[in-house]
């Protein structure tokens, strides 16, 4: 009878079916993905107060209400124009010569003023309690706008 060595008598040991590295590193990976790709679309890249504060000069006894002043010399059209380039508003509206742009967290008005323009800048509800018999007419809600701005043939801002 054939006695086989120590090595061939001894079980093998099963394979593994547990994950390796490579399997933790690709979900790792994936789960990066998502989380990254979920925190980005949450990112307010239309954020107004950064633009108005680097740009025009704050002027604080104008303030009115909780909206905090600014002062332009350029025309109001024309300081509207640069705030929604710079941040782009979901939506725009014009009542004579003052201009209201909408924001997901901000209302800002741009008026004449002394020759120049008058910017206020408010978190949105203020700024909604402040000008809100302008904003009803436009349709524009007491709560900030969702951030899904929808779209498909004929949408825009």
């Amino acid at each position: 009878m054939y006695n086989a060595p120590d090595d061939e008598r001894r079980p093998r040991p099963p394979l593994q079916s547990g994950l390796n590295w490579k399997h933790w590193a690709a979900i790792l990976a994936v789960v990066a993905l998502c989380c990254g790709g979920f925190a980005f679309t949450r990112i307010d890249f239309s954020n107004p107060e950064d633009h108005i504060k680097g740009n025009y000069e704050r002027a604080s006894t104008l303030d009115e209400d909780r909206g905090r002043a600014y002062t332009s010399t350029l025309p109001p059209a024309t300081v509207a124009d640069r705030i929604d380039e710079a941040a782009d508003a979901r939506s725009r509206r014009q009542d004579g010569d003052t201009y209201f742009l909408q924001y997901k967290d901000d209302i800002v008005s741009v008026e004449p003023h002394q020759g120049g323009s008058k910017i206020l800048l408010f978190d949105y509800r203020d700024g909604y309690n402040h000008y809100s018999s302008h904003f009803l007419l436009w349709g524009w809600s007491a709560s900030p706008p969702s951030p899904f701005r929808g779209g498909g043939p004929g949408s825009g801002k």
